[in-house]
């Protein structure tokens, strides 16, 4: 049979003209006593199709199944023992390959963007959910099969990297070759950026309402930051060297958050890089009518779309846009030939992604390359609130990856979850499962109201219920000696669901969506935590577990 057993499933019961499956296997959603599967038939009254007949009758035939029931409401499969038997020990024992699903995605390159931070701040819980959906979407690819280049592309030119500049400025420690006192560069930065804003040109409404960067880049306001932007962009040395230093601190620090949520990065580019760019698609636009500069000296797209209807891409001063340094990195980006190209960014951005998919088709047009459809796709999600607003770097409530997890750490000391912690397999990845894990049940579109505390929570957060279930190892049900493995409705239900990993698996890859992984693996944790579990159920659901964890990329392999 297949290697799977849904796939082979799939395969004995396709027929008919239309060539597709007829039956579709379901796993229970809990241990049952009188069968392993569920048969759900894809074609109305089946029992009046002479095809769909044929079809159970092969499966019914098939030597791992050892009976298949039918009555008036639903068709159930009871699979033999001797393959309960195989599989489990295959499981368990790490019989197949290091990869054994790397056919799913064998062959196939994906360049997956996701991080796309302002090297001018710490990232904070906003950028969170960006992390964990990119992590686990390149986890999930790879565990395919897939090659995997995971990209960011960093912002070092907008108006809120001159706003940075000046706040260094004006803390006085722009001269110091390093920071004292311990303090995480990322974090002093990101100080110094805020207070800039806070008490700059460009406040809108309240004190504490200060424009989004978007918006604020877009006027010219002659200040300390556009004076130091635009001293980097003519070359003054000194400017250069602020930059460089300010750049260097905030990635430096990154780097290390990143590290310590077990996230890594293949190709990093700078917004910087694709200056010369920026200036060929300007004048390119203006050549051939696509774009039109205002009296004020500012170029712009008209997009002729009620959701965006002008498209700022040059500041009077000639400074780029986000817009418009989003639009020369993917027409210019360097490697993508022949990849899957993937980008992970919030809903902010619906607006912006499809304008400026618009420009970019009418660019090729006019010969600035041809067929450039990067990025293929783009992954959505909702923006993170916390007390129902939303999350910015320059506002007071922006909460720091780097201070949850030191919460987390805190959390861990209570003595309940100490002994998570010392009996977990890779107590190392607790953390970045507790941070991370939470964010990947969610529907992708919606957004979350966040607070550190319902990381901790059972049954609401799966990177908390996965640590658990990872540290848990019951002494058996206390009801004498135990079942032969075959005979144990527990044992047969682990092994039917680690078979539905690899369904998962292939739907991640097919959807770009990780969040019915997520599901599965969350209740596949809750399921074991509801009860001491015998020896062999343990060794099986761990081993599931395992495989779960590293799809989402909630734990390495070992």
């Amino acid at each position: 049979m297949a290697s799977n057993l849904f796939d082979h499933l799939d395969e004995i019961s396709t027929g008919g003209e239309q060539s597709r499956p007829l039956w579709a296997a379901r796993a229970p959603y809990e241990p049952q006593s009188d069968h392993d599967l569920m048969l759900v038939p894809r074609v109305k009254d089946w029992r009046e199709e002479p095809e769909a007949i044929a079809a159970l009758e092969r499966i019914e035939r098939e030597p791992w199944i050892e009976r298949v029931d039918r009555d008036d409401r639903q068709v159930r499969a009871t699979l033999s023992s001797t393959w309960i038997e195989g599989t489990g020990v295959a499981l368990t024992a790490g019989e197949a390959e290091e990869r054994p699903h790397a056919d799913i995605a064998t062959g196939r390159r994906f360049a997956l963007n996701f991080w796309d931070a302002n090297s001018t701040k710490a990232l904070h819980i906003g950028h969170l959910r960006n992390l964990a959906l990119g992590n686990a979407l390149g986890s999930a690819l790879a565990e395919a099969g897939g090659k995997v280049e995971r990209r960011s592309i960093i912002c070092d030119v907008g108006r809120s990297m001159g706003e940075a500049m000046a706040g260094v400025v004006a803390s006085g420690k722009h001269t110091s070759a390093s920071l004292e006192n311990g303090q995480k560069s990322d974090h002093f930065v990101g100080t110094c950026y805020a207070e800039y804003v806070k008490s700059g040109p460009v406040l809108t409404g309240r004190d504490d309402n200060p424009a989004t960067s978007l918006t604020r880049e877009l006027d010219v306001h002659h200040d300390s930051a556009d004076e130091l932007l635009q001293r980097v962009l003519d070359g003054d040395q000194e400017a250069i060297e602020l930059w460089s230093k300010t750049r260097a601190w905030v990635i430096s620090g990154q780097r290390k958050t990143l590290a310590r949520l077990g996230i890594s990065f293949d190709r990093v580019f700078f917004e910087s890089d694709f200056l010369p760019e920026v200036a060929e698609l300007s004048n390119l636009g203006l050549e051939h009518g696509m774009l039109q500069r205002r009296p004020d000296g500012a170029v712009i797209y008209l997009t002729d779309r009620e959701e965006l209807e002008e498209m700022p891409l040059l500041r009077a001063d000639g400074l780029p846009t986000q817009h418009m340094r989003a639009l020369a990195y993917w027409m210019a980006a360097p490697g993508l030939e022949g990849t899957t190209s993937i980008q992970v960014c919030g809903l902010e951005w619906v607006a912006h992604v499809t304008c400026r998919r618009q420009l970019m088709d009418l660019m090729m047009e006019r010969g600035a390359g041809a067929d450039i459809n990067h990025p293929a796709h783009d992954v959505f999600h909702g923006m993170v609130s916390k007390q129902a607003e939303s999350v910015s770097s320059s506002k007071r409530n922006a909460l720091l990856i780097d201070e949850l997890a030191e919460w987390i750490e805190g959390a861990m000391e209570d003595e309940e979850r100490a002994g998570v912690r010392r009996r977990h397999p890779a107590a190392d990845a607790i953390v970045p499962q507790v941070a991370l894990g939470y964010f990947l049940m969610h529907t992708n579109t919606k957004p979350l109201d966040f607070e550190p505390e319902k990381l901790l929570r059972e049954e609401q957060s799966l990177g908390w219920d996965l640590a658990r279930a990872r540290a848990h190892n019951g002494a058996g049900n206390g009801n004498g000696a135990p079942p032969e493995p075959a005979q144990d409705p527990d044992y047969r239900f682990a092994v039917v669901q680690s078979e539905m990993y690899r369904r998962h698996l292939q739907q991640a890859v097919e959807r770009l969506d990780v969040s019915p992984l997520a599901k599965y693996v969350a209740h596949l944790s809750r399921w074991y935590l509801e009860a001491d579990r015998e020896p062999h159920v343990q060794e099986a659901i761990q081993a599931a577990l395992a495989q779960g964890a590293r799809g989402l990329g909630l734990e390495t392999a070992r």
